[in-house]
């Protein structure tokens, strides 16, 4: 039995929770024993890590990574996030036992920051709308529901960091429009190049006829946009918000939609991940939804997967690229 174990461990074993580009799967393969899990709850991701004695782990959307995971494996060196948020790792526990953390900040930069546009042109133009109006003869639409221009209107960030950066970028290039933004941090650089102006949360939200959300999600911004804080926002504004369904509150804004609060939302996160049919905000009409697909083209998930190069460096030893915290390497 020991015998078979031993030749088990001749390589590095990597628990991937999920399914990644073929491409670096075959990278991963080539120098590590690949496992994946039947079940993603915490009992079962917990018992698989200690079975099979993982040294690394990958996580995308599915499972989690607790304290009582990282516990139940003595080997582990890196937990790689197949994506940017990493609000189902418990990094201050990663940190605590000497384990990496790392994502891939780089993956869906371009691929949200499209599809954060395409959500408020959609909205601008009416785009959905209009289109259910000419499949039923409602050619009368035009005039009920205009469309606006975006020149010279105000578009205000929450969170100017790499997607953030991208959508402001376009909205000052493409469109011409006035850029605020709000974040823990200044960028001195970003508003020179931008013409940015640093605000806070309030005065953006009065200010600005799109609002789009780019922050991580932590205690500090979950619930960040309640009923008080779409009271502040003007009847013409939009809201989007490609970043995390908890950071906004949905039947605040769901009750802000219906009453004219705001003029309308796009929305491609959610709380729960998937929405009942009969969550308030399926029958707000100036809604529009993706089901957390922004990040789902074939360059962001390849791009995703090179997490897979920060595993491989730190089980061999070396620092990572994308590290989230600091830690005292493992010997």
């Amino acid at each position: 039995m020991p015998a078979v174990q031993d030749m088990k461990k001749q390589k590095p074993v990597v628990l991937l929770v999920d399914k990644i580009h073929p491409t670096y799967l075959a990278k991963l393969e080539r120098c590590a024993r690949v496992v994946r899990p039947d079940a993603y709850d915490e009992e079962s991701l917990a018992a698989l890590a200690e079975k099979e004695q993982i040294d690394a782990m990958i996580i995308r959307t599915r499972g989690c990574v607790t304290e009582k995971i990282l516990r139940a494996s003595p080997n582990l060196k890196i937990v790689g996030r197949h994506g940017i948020g990493v609000d189902h790792i418990d990094i201050d526990a990663a940190t605590r036992a000497g384990i990496w953390v790392v994502n891939t900040p780089e993956g869906s930069r371009v691929a949200v920051a499209e599809h954060t546009w395409a959500m408020i042109l959609a909205l601008a133009k009416n785009g959905p709308r209009a289109d259910r109006a000419v499949r039923t003869g409602d050619f009368p639409f035009r005039e009920r529901c205009k469309s606006i221009e975006l020149r010279g209107k105000t578009l205000g960030v929450i969170g100017l960091g790499r997607i953030g950066t991208t959508v402001a970028d376009i909205g000052k290039r493409a469109f011409g429009m006035n850029i605020i933004y709000t974040d823990i941090l200044k960028f001195p650089a970003k508003e020179k190049r931008l013409g940015a102006t640093k605000v806070t949360l309030k005065k953006l939200l009065a200010s600005s006829q799109v609002v789009t959300l780019h922050t991580p999600l932590d205690a500090s911004t979950e619930g960040m946009i309640g009923a008080e804080q779409l009271s502040w926002m003007r009847p013409e504004t939009f809201l989007i918000n490609c970043a995390r369904g908890a950071i906004v509150d949905g039947a605040a804004l769901a009750s802000a939609l219906k009453s004219g609060t705001i003029a309308g939302a796009g929305l491609d996160v959610f709380v729960p991940e998937e929405p009942p049919l009969d969550h308030p905000l399926m029958s707000c009409e100036n809604a529009i939804f993706a089901p957390h697909s922004a990040a789902q083209t074939p360059e962001a998930n390849l791009a995703y997967a090179e997490v897979v190069n920060d595993i491989l460096l730190v089980l061999s030893g070396k620092a990572p690229k994308f590290p989230l915290n600091k830690i005292k390497r493992k010997k």
